[in-house]
């Protein structure tokens, strides 16, 4: 009887920490979302009281495969985005490529504005007029450049 008590205790134990660790796991998961959004996924920076907005458009060059660790990658630091980059760029076409490059610029012109500015001029130089991420381009160069 009393190991029936003792058995019956520890799954009631284990299901009460198992459903914990859940709710723990979808609470940091919400405040992962929230943390990105207040972040601003296409955050720019402030033009001077100009009101210009860049609405992204879904632009092709990225193989579907990628597109979970891409998404991960987005609420990371500029360093893991970096690696990131690296590890999957010859795999990436144009014009996803310089779109997820400019995302990259403005996560790590918080904490490396020289570094920041040599991607972008890469970007720009490989963009050009009739590109369409022109509009962005232009938002952001006030900045970087």
């Amino acid at each position: 009887m009393n190991a029936k008590v003792a058995a019956v205790g520890i799954f009631v134990i284990v299901g009460f920490l198992g459903t914990r660790v859940v709710i723990f796991m979808q609470e940091a998961d919400q405040q992962i979302n929230k943390q990105a959004y207040e972040d601003g996924f296409y955050q720019m920076p402030d033009n001077g009281g100009e009101e210009q907005e860049y609405i992204p458009v879904e632009l092709e060059g990225l193989p579907p495969s990628l597109q979970p660790s891409l998404d991960v990658i987005m609420g990371k630091d500029a360093e893991s985005f970096k690696a990131w980059l690296k590890q999957y760029r010859p795999y990436i076409k144009e014009p996803k490529l310089s779109e997820i490059e400019l995302d990259y610029v403005v996560k790590a012109g918080r904490i490396n504005p020289p570094e920041a500015q040599k991607v972008f001029s890469e970007i720009a130089e490989r963009n050009g007029p009739d590109s369409p991420l022109r509009e962005r381009i232009d938002i952001l160069s006030k900045t970087y450049q």
